[in-house]
């Protein structure tokens, strides 16, 4: 008899993303400049850093899966990850806050190792934990309320840091201290839920399952099926809006602290204005929705980029005496305008998924969201690479301790375009690209209805011809390949 899936369940599994949307953005946000400004690295080494380390975290996501697919336990081969990852993740995102003084090479390895480490943690208990929605319920409607409860409680995370990182390291007399505590901290924010997950959830019964392939056959179906998704046109569309969107988003929020510190000499506000952004990113996720479904999805895009770019045009125009007001309504049209943008291409999978199966007959919503979580680490990875060699070639100055150092006006200057034109230029690459997206709310519904005409052993050659072109476009593909086994 297969247990029932209580609110209570859908709570506990949903606390759990307060690590993995939170620690997600306090790194994104603040680990570049504590790696330039308290630890005295040079921007392109700390851009490395986080390069390294992501691409690690990238290519180790199919081997856990493989790895909690084998695992033999009698707390479960998930959630005996949970139970694992309680003291490894609280030491292994404190360490990534600690500074001391040595040479470059000592300090690269240091934060080198500490960053895999961290990513390793991360990857350990995140790969098992995205997999419990499956594990506990085979309903739709079961698996978008878990779902939905988790993405509140990452919002939640990314809220806390947003508001109290920054916060706590500015209540300390060093910022050194201050971001050591602030991780500790953190750690403990993101360590202690996980022993409420594992308590408030359940997997299912393994013991009629048949043997799973070796770890090389499994990568190999793995490649296999990622290559495989490239045929579908809207997939190929998709990424290109959702790497625009995504790998904007990485450079904007790297760089805001810089932006705000060297250029508007306003690293005060720091935390009131990210807080002012997160909070309307999270108020307008409802109306995103709705506007995809009234819209379709290219369209809430393109409308939401837009707004994003008049944000960044305005905080270009601003100097050290811009009022506070004009700063927080900027960071609300920010907010707004990156909401719809992060939102959409996760809305969109779905999608992209049905215009697999006209290909392909298959559901392979598994494979799709592997694939783009790939591609996303992979991305980051680059964004944050190369910015840290962009500000490096701008001439920027790290030091040590979080000491105040004055850059030359040419770094300054160099700071200030380079936020506000790379998220732009991807933003309007984007909304071009935006345009070959064809599966709006009536088209879809064309499509869905050949493929419920297909699996009814419906024949190829009565199809409609407006049907033929609709699902022809969408695909990218001749009917005559769509539906093959």
């Amino acid at each position: 008899m297969k247990k029932k899936v209580t609110l209570g369940n859908m709570i506990s599994f949903g606390v759990g993303d307060l690590y993995g949307g939170g620690a997600f953005f306090v790194i994104g946000s603040l680990f570049m400049i504590f790696l330039t400004d308290v630890a005295g690295l040079r921007a392109s080494l700390a851009g490395m850093i986080i390069m390294i380390g992501k691409i690690w975290d990238a290519v180790t996501d199919p081997t856990m899966g493989y790895i909690s697919d084998h695992t033999k336990s009698r707390h479960g081969r998930r959630r005996v990850y949970f139970l694992i990852g309680i003291i490894p993740i609280f030491v292994s995102f404190s360490l990534l806050w600690f500074s001391f003084s040595s040479s470059q090479g000592v300090k690269v390895f240091y934060y080198l190792m500490t960053y895999l480490l961290f990513n390793t943690v991360f990857t350990m208990v995140m790969v098992p934990y995205n997999s419990l929605p499956a594990e506990m319920s085979s309903e739709y409607a079961v698996r978008s309320k878990m779902i939905g409860i988790r993405m509140l409680f990452s919002q939640t995370g990314m809220l806390l840091g947003a508001i109290l990182a920054m916060t706590i390291v500015k209540f300390f007399e060093t910022p050194a201290r201050g971001y050591l505590i602030m991780g500790c901290i953190f750690g403990l924010i993101y360590a202690l839920p996980w022993y409420f997950v594992y308590r408030g959830t359940f997997e299912r019964d393994y013991s009629q399952e048949e043997e799973r392939k070796s770890l090389g056959d499994s990568l190999k179906e793995l490649a296999s099926n990622f290559a495989s998704t490239y045929q579908n046109k809207s997939l190929r569309v998709h990424i290109g809006m959702y790497l625009c969107a995504y790998v904007a988003m990485d450079i904007f929020m790297a760089l805001f602290i810089y932006y705000l510190r060297d250029y508007l000499n306003k690293e005060n506000l720091y935390s009131v204005l990210l807080g002012v952004l997160v909070i309307t990113q999270m108020i307008s996720l409802v109306a995103v929705v709705m506007e995809c479904k009234k819209n379709g999805n290219a369209k809430t895009y393109r409308r939401h980029l837009f707004i994003w770019m008049i944000g960044i045009l305005v905080f270009s125009l601003f100097n050290h005496e811009t009022p506070l007001i004009f700063l927080l309504v900027t960071s609300l049209i920010v907010g707004a305008g990156l909401s719809g943008a992060v939102t959409v291409p996760y809305n969109m999978l779905a999608f992209v998924v049905d215009a697999d199966e006209m290909i392909t007959r298959k559901r392979r919503e598994g494979t799709y969201s592997g694939m783009m979580t790939f591609v996303r680490k992979i991305a980051q990875a680059l964004a944050l690479f190369l910015v840290g060699m962009g500000i490096e070639a701008l001439g920027y100055q790290s030091s040590e301790g979080g000491q105040v150092f004055i850059q030359d006006p040419g770094t300054i200057m160099g700071i200030r375009f380079m936020f506000m034109l790379a998220p732009l230029i991807l933003l309007i690459i984007g909304f071009i690209i935006s345009y070959g997206f064809k599966i709006n709310p009536s088209n879809h519904e064309t499509m869905i209805r050949e493929i419920d005409r297909l699996r009814q052993d419906g024949c190829k050659s009565q199809v409609e011809p407006d049907t033929r072109h609709v699902v022809e476009i969408i695909t990218g593909l001749p009917y005559e390949d769509l539906w093959k086994e």
